[in-house]
């Protein structure tokens, strides 16, 4: 599938995915401006995200340990792919960057890799990860962080397949799904 490469969004220093607890809704600050707001749907075992600019990524699985942001025209933004048995090394890539997204031995703590070396720090809050921290001495494409936390805050999403407990049927087989398009169907 061809990648986007019209639009990227970045993110330098340090930036937070923040959600109340029990809620669905996450925003992403870089610097104490909101960049980005993300929706999960469990029951779809996707998530949205909606940029400032008008931009819509569909977060969602392509077969299993694969998850993949997808742009409001099908194209594909980013990926993530499980490399480890128990979920604690990923590779994430895109237009112009490929990372690998490392687990830290400290728990909740992960790190973006380049050959080894550490590009920026992603860390969770001491009990959940309602709050997560990226330190990004260096700039990270936000899809790589929406990936990771997709994957490293709900994990059972990222293994599942592709809408694997939802009953499937030839027209939605057919349909890009949207941001756009959803909220208006809930």
């Amino acid at each position: 599938m061809a990648r986007n490469q019209s639009h990227q969004h970045l993110i330098r220093g340090e930036a937070q995915l923040v959600s109340p607890w029990f809620s669905n809704q996450w925003s992403l600050f870089n610097q104490d401006v909101e960049i980005a707001r993300l929706r999960r749907m469990p029951r779809l075992y996707i998530s949205t995200a909606q940029f400032p600019d008008g931009t819509e990524w569909t977060i969602e699985p392509d077969g299993f340990a694969v998850v993949k942001a997808i742009d409001a025209h099908g194209t594909e933004v980013a990926q993530i792919t499980r490399r480890s048995w128990w979920g604690r090394r990923w590779d994430v890539s895109g237009t112009g960057f490929a990372y690998e997204l490392v687990s830290d031995p400290i728990p909740r703590r992960w790190r973006f890799e380049v050959g080894g070396s550490p590009m920026a720090e992603i860390r969770g809050s001491l009990i959940s990860y309602n709050t997560v921290t990226i330190d990004a001495p260096l700039t990270v494409p936000t899809s790589a962080a929406i990936l990771a936390w997709h994957v490293i805050a709900r994990p059972w999403e990222a293994a599942a397949a592709p809408r694997g407990l939802v009953p499937r049927t030839a027209a939605a087989d057919s349909a890009v799904v949207t941001a756009t398009d959803i909220s208006t169907q809930l």
